[in-house]
């Protein structure tokens, strides 16, 4: 009976044994299970970005690998910008908008005024994608100046730093076509509230002065006024043409032979030459007198010869 206790006794102790053991095999397992997710986390995040930036231009904040959002402002003058960027998993590609950056660099990017949104994704094909966020925001143009003001008729000298100017045209130039040009395309000009951004503006023109307001608008909003005054001729004076008496030498003399040849008598109808005594008698007409009156003298004289020869 003791020797069946004895038996029993140590079959006990060696199943607590076996359960000991049991029991600290079992931490080594835990502590197993703990290193396997730790090594899963970490391959979550190999598709991540060391380094975002915009060459010569500043990020809102400094780059952390764990933060995905970013965004910039420029001015308006900026036209492209090249992005630089990293990743740890030298398997992963890195893509801007769908186009794959190369060496670390993807250079002209084009930026248009207001919001511009660039996706970053990092992707080694095994693992999952990883995105980042990037706005760049463009101010609007300010820029309302005028580079130039043509004329279809008269000129001036431009001068970007002034904004009145004049101009002379002659009478004969009844109208004007005035044709601004822009420094920058965005920006809206109006000749007399007339756009004129594509073509110019047609201006009457009475005689004297004319004033043409010409007013360019920023993309911004922004405005500027230039003044145009264009000064039309008044008209030559006409020269009256008077209608005066003929002049002396405009008159026709009788020839100064000595002898005329009188006109035929009313009697007779004959002709009847003078006698160098009669036509002694004879006055030459003074100047101014026409020659209707010489021949009624003529014919006066005529007649009272007739009237004595035939006494």
């Amino acid at each position: 009976m003791k020797k069946g206790l004895k038996e029993t006794s140590v079959k006990v102790i060696l199943v607590g044994s076996l359960v000991g053991m049991g029991t600290s095999t079992y931490m080594p397992a835990a502590e197993a299970a703990e290193g396997t997710s730790v090594i899963l986390e970490e391959a979550q995040t190999v598709n991540s970005l060391s380094k975002l930036e915009i060459e010569g231009i500043a990020l809102d904040q400094k780059f952390t690998e764990d933060v995905h959002d970013y965004s910039s402002t420029v001015g308006n003058d900026v036209e492209k910008i090249t992005l630089l960027a990293a990743s740890p998993n030298e398997n992963a590609a890195i893509y801007v908008n769908g186009v794959k950056m190369t060496d670390g660099k993807l250079k002209d990017l084009t930026l248009q005024t207001d919001m511009n949104t660039f996706v970053i994704t990092v992707s080694d094909g095994e693992n999952e994608t990883v995105t980042y966020t990037l706005k760049v925001e463009k101010h609007e143009s300010d820029d309302n100046l005028l580079t130039s003001i043509g004329l279809s008729k008269g000129s001036l000298t431009f001068d970007s730093k002034v904004t009145a100017y004049h101009a002379s045209v002659e009478n004969e130039v009844q109208s004007v076509t005035v044709t601004p040009t822009l420094s920058d395309s965005k920006a809206i000009v109006k000749v007399n509230g007339k756009d004129a951004t594509s073509a110019g503006v047609k201006v009457t023109l009475p005689v004297g002065k004319t004033t043409v307001k010409i007013t360019v608008t920023a993309e911004n909003g922004d405005e500027k006024a230039y003044t145009l005054t264009i000064t039309r001729a008044a008209a030559a004076a006409k020269e009256t043409e008077s209608k005066a008496a003929p002049k002396e030498d405009e008159v026709q003399k009788e020839p100064s032979t000595g002898t005329s040849k009188a006109q035929p008598s009313s009697d007779k109808g004959n002709k009847t030459s003078l006698t160098s005594a009669e036509s002694s008698n004879y006055q030459k007409p003074s100047s101014g007198v026409s020659q209707v009156t010489n021949a009624q003298q003529i014919e006066s004289i005529s007649t009272q010869k007739v009237k004595t020869d035939s006494v």
